[in-house]
């Protein structure tokens, strides 16, 4: 056993530096791009990139392509495809550092257990990631749905009060600073450099891209298509409808915070295991 993972941690770690020397300047105009504060190490990520060009890694594939429309909806869609693409770097960069780390620590202090360790970890690290991506994506869709009653109910106001929809929406998107507020502004600046309504909205849906605010888009352009007539009835229906989707989502987040905790916890479970063992196993 001991010479199996003495063997498997030679070749990860001789395979890590031949990655680094070979291309140790090809990404340094990308590394340089990546925020370190959202990834950190970046400077290794040379390692995941080198690895995704030797395997061909396919960045059109379906599964690729559904997370750079995910990642567009946070990051926008100029700079979703380079994010997503830093994302998998990170997450091979992590993996096998991890894994090359404690197969070789397992091998000099000869204690299997560290191997099933790096196992573990090298899974994990690759596992947060994926998560942090996906926290950031709940949290926006999450903002989005918390502040679209008060918009609603802040539209059908002003619509009631006589308003055409296009200056209640102006009215409506300079009261917050929120992400559908922003987005609102964005749409705002649309209807003042000349494009269509319709347009307008349906760009607005796909930038939130929640099912709520596409059904608002779409209801919105059917109106707008008949004439205006039930705008105001649509929007003071849907309001009371979305105050009600609040409550049942703020019940939701609190049931769901004490297993978003799960997996950090168990990276830390791991690393006192490792710092706790090791020494142990190193004195026998």
């Amino acid at each position: 056993m001991q010479m199996m993972i003495l063997a498997a941690a030679t070749v990860l770690a001789v395979g890590w530096l031949a990655l680094a020397v070979r291309y140790r300047a090809a990404y340094d105009n990308v590394i340089a791009a990546v925020d370190g504060d959202t990834f950190p190490l970046s400077e290794l990520f040379l390692i995941g990139f080198g690895i995704m060009d030797l395997i061909h890694f396919n960045m059109r594939s379906d599964r690729s392509r559904r997370r750079i429309r995910e990642i567009a909806e946070v990051r926008g869609r100029k700079y979703a495809e380079f994010y997503y693409y830093t994302v998998i770097g990170a997450e091979f960069t992590y993996g096998y550092t991890a894994l090359a780390l404690l197969l070789l620590l397992s091998a000099l202090a000869q204690t299997p257990v560290v191997a099933l360790f790096g196992v573990a970890l090298s899974v994990l690290a690759v596992l947060y990631v994926e998560e942090q991506l996906d926290n950031a994506l709940t949290d926006r869709r999450d903002e989005l749905l918390a502040d679209f009653p008060q918009v609603l109910s802040k539209l059908t106001l002003l619509v009631n009060s006589g308003m055409v929809m296009r200056d209640a929406w102006t009215k409506v998107s300079e009261t917050g600073n929120g992400v559908l507020y922003r987005e609102m502004q964005t749409a705002r600046q649309e209807f003042q450099n000349g494009t269509p309504e319709l347009e307008v909205y349906r760009n607005f849906a796909e930038r939130c891209a929640i099912k709520e605010i596409r059904r608002f888009s779409s209801t919105m352009i059917q109106n707008l298509q008949k004439g205006n007539a039930e705008i105001a009835y649509f929007l003071r229906e849907m309001a009371d409808e979305m105050w009600e989707e609040k409550k049942h989502m703020v019940k939701r987040k609190g049931e769901a915070a004490n297993s978003k905790l799960m997996l950090p916890t168990g990276m830390i479970f791991i690393g006192i295991l490792i710092m706790v063992v090791v020494p142990v196993f190193a004195g026998m």
